[in-house]
């Protein structure tokens, strides 16, 4: 355990020297997936479906902020919409500009949620988002989950039904835009997926406030139970197919993730918490403070070794004559502090 929050150290002293590279590095992963995403999924127009104009536009978005790649994106998404059929673009031109006045213009360094939501379906983990998102988040983030889920299905809506809605496009525009909007609105397993993740976000938020120990993981364990139970339930009710390996599976990695997550933003040691009381005039106060979990790096040092000394060849005579000389003087002083103390007599 020693090694992981030494590995922590380094990673977080890492991120400070080169915090400015490795986030421009994040942004460029999250604008390049999000168009991979777009071209992937509703590639209709090749312009903007080619990988060079999409390794274009994630480079562009690297040094801009990130709701322009929020704009990009969309403006992305109705060119390849509007290829396919007028009346759809129509349609979601209408929910990205009630996506805009809504949220993304008061909140718009929130607007990344909006991204990452597409993603993670894409990346079939979307539990992760609402288990994040409570976890370092607060209650605001259920709205851009659900504008990204929303546009999340109303992609899938558009690949899904695109033959049915190219042959409805001979009839008029307002045929399609009828019909999208019908298969969107009545779309069963987006409103059930919507409320899960309401639900699994509120139940993450709520219980990772406690002041109970490893609230973090209680509310990870139950987020993530919460939103199985409440998938399987809709699913059963509304008569959906579902998949439980890939939902099981999902559930797994999301907590591992949530889990990685906690290490790095809440890791505290539980064995030295301590509780304390204190007042003022009008109230009685206790507070549970919970210190922080961290180790010292161990700090290594060099040793030197100097180099070995040369020594001479030792002289046993020499070191004979030495001691008599010495064994001399000692006698000597000792009969010279004996005619002292006979004077002193005297």
């Amino acid at each position: 355990m020693n090694r992981l929050f030494e590995c922590k150290g380094y990673l977080l002293k890492l991120y400070g020297k080169q915090s400015n590279y490795i986030d421009k590095g994040v942004q460029f992963l999250l604008a390049f997936l999000t168009f991979t995403f777009i071209s992937r999924n509703i590639g209709f127009s090749e312009v903007t479906a080619n990988p060079i104009v999409t390794i274009s536009l994630a480079l562009i978005c690297t040094f801009l902020k990130p709701v322009i790649t929020v704009v990009f994106a969309t403006i992305a998404t109705l060119v390849q919409l509007y290829t396919l059929s007028t009346g759809i673009a129509i349609v979601a031109g209408v929910i990205f500009f009630v996506m805009y006045a809504l949220y993304v213009r008061f909140t718009p360094e929130k607007s990344v949620i909006l991204l990452l939501v597409p993603i993670a379906f894409m990346l079939k983990i979307p539990m992760v988002i609402p288990i994040v998102f409570g976890l370092i988040g607060s209650t605001v983030c259920i709205l851009p989950i659900t504008m990204g889920t929303i546009i999340y299905y109303m992609v899938d809506c558009v690949q899904s039904y695109a033959t049915l809605l190219g042959t409805v496009g001979e009839s008029g525009v307002m045929n399609q835009v009828a019909t999208f909007t019908q298969q969107l609105v009545t779309n069963r397993e987006m409103w059930c997926t919507i409320i899960s993740f309401a639900i699994c976000l509120l139940l993450v938020y709520n219980l990772r406030r406690m002041a109970e120990d490893h609230a973090w993981e209680i509310a990870i364990i139950s987020g993530a139970l919460g939103n199985v139970i409440t998938m399987s339930l809709g699913y059963i009710i509304m008569d959906i197919h579902l998949s439980y390996i890939e939902l099981i599976t999902g559930s797994i990695v999301a907590i591992v993730i949530a889990l990685i997550l906690e290490f790095f933003v809440f890791s505290v040691d539980y064995s030295r918490t301590e509780y304390l009381q204190f007042e003022d005039d009008e109230y009685y106060y206790h507070v549970k403070a919970v210190p922080k979990a961290s180790v010292a790096s161990p700090e290594k040092t060099v040793k030197r070794i100097n180099e070995r000394q040369k020594t001479g060849v030792i002289d046993v005579e020499q070191v004979q004559a030495l001691e008599l000389e010495l064994q001399r003087k000692q006698k000597e002083e000792s009969e010279i502090q004996k005619i002292i103390e006979e004077e002193l007599k005297q």
